[in-house]
């Protein structure tokens, strides 16, 4: 299998367009038509794991965090960045990331963080916004199946629990062929009056080239009438963090201790107090901006990272604020990636290696 072809089913099921935007993902260093021996995954790209790499005959390496996020002026060996990125073409090795693009999907960091926890009805607790387009085609009534089938084919209508979804209302088009044109009903210079069915339905923006072909493809006019309207609806499919609720009501003490045991942290910090705890919000890495949505929707606690001092300050009378940890909040992800990357290399029938690595790229210790 090529990388290429693994961005392509990846990308299915972590589109680059869900990552916040200025996110650097995909393929960073490497050659897209180079052929996938072995792969090592990493939360991040360090030295020793591009070392591990090279000695375990893997020519890709997966990370979560992206190596390259700043342009860089220079590739040397004077910075820490500059030395892996020539230790990569060296040693010819592919690196791909996938950053919030994983965090956002519904089997990625956030909602494998809420499954460790042991939560349950979880939902996607900031929603994406400005991601949904609406398209209406008019078809003549015996064609409307063929060109439903096209679009739905590649995406048009499909959510993560639904398929096929669509709309469709009778009506009256009318239309006269002009000059040159070839109408498929009718006669040129003749008015037509003819039983259309307007087909809509919601495609996610990325899906929406592909739609649009395969509609044009399949519809049987020569000049084919269809409307695109950008939507302000929130996508609960993917979004940033994750919301629900522990099968138990727990005590703060008893919660502060499982959320240590579960992630392999040393210590958490936090602020607040609550006597009992059971609607939770996570968010694996830097979530501080979530924290009103968390308060919004009545969440006992919040498990996130990188907090300020200000902002347990903030929040400490509206919730319980634990930052558990950058790496912790995230680590948890590997597994379940490794996974997701492995079902793809068997449907391509590569059987190639897949390491999770063996280092801890955690940079932050407590003594």
């Amino acid at each position: 299998m090529r990388i290429k072809d693994f961005r392509k089913q990846f990308e299915i099921i972590a589109p680059p367009a869900i990552a916040w935007k200025g996110d650097n993902v995909g393929l960073l260093v490497g050659r897209e038509n180079d052929i996938i021996q072995n792969i090592v995954i990493a939360l991040d790209l360090t030295m020793d794991v591009a070392k591990e790499a090279d000695k375990k005959k893997a020519n890709v390496i997966i990370t979560h965090h992206p190596l390259l996020f700043h342009p860089l002026k220079a590739i040397t060996e004077s910075s820490r960045i500059g030395e892996i990125v020539l230790y990569l073409i060296e040693h010819k090795i592919n690196l791909y990331a996938a950053h919030t693009n994983l965090d956002s999907v519904q089997w990625g960091v956030n909602f494998t963080l809420a499954n460790v926890l042991g939560l349950k009805d979880v939902k996607v607790l900031s929603p994406l916004n400005d991601s949904l387009t609406s398209i209406s085609v008019f078809i003549p009534r015996e064609y409307v199946e063929n060109v439903a089938e096209a679009m739905h084919s590649v995406g048009g209508g499909t959510f993560t629990k639904y398929d096929q979804c669509s709309f469709r209302g009778e009506g009256i088009g009318t239309f006269r062929g002009m000059n040159n044109a070839n109408p498929f009903i009718g006669a040129i210079g003749k008015k037509e009056i003819v039983e259309e069915i307007r087909l809509e339905m919601l495609v996610e923006q990325w899906k929406l080239n592909a739609v649009v072909s395969a509609m044009l493809k399949a519809h049987p006019y020569e000049e084919v009438a269809y409307n695109i309207v950008p939507l302000k609806n929130r996508n609960s499919e993917y979004g940033l963090g994750a919301i629900g609720t522990l099968r138990v009501p727990m005590k703060q003490g008893p919660f502060l201790s499982l959320i240590k045991k579960k992630l392999g942290a040393s210590a958490v910090r936090y602020s607040g107090k609550s006597k009992s705890i059971q609607r939770v919000a996570v968010c694996g890495g830097s979530g501080a901006e979530l924290i009103d949505e968390a308060v919004a929707k009545q969440a006992d606690a919040m498990i996130t990272a990188d907090l300020k001092y200000h902002t347990f300050q903030d929040f400490e009378q509206k919730i319980l604020l634990v930052d558990a940890g950058h790496f912790e909040t995230e680590h948890v992800v590997l597994p379940i990636l490794a996974k997701k990357i492995s079902q793809i290399c068997k449907q391509h029938n590569h059987f190639g290696k897949i390491y999770i690595t063996k280092h801890s790229t955690n940079p932050v210790h407590i003594f």
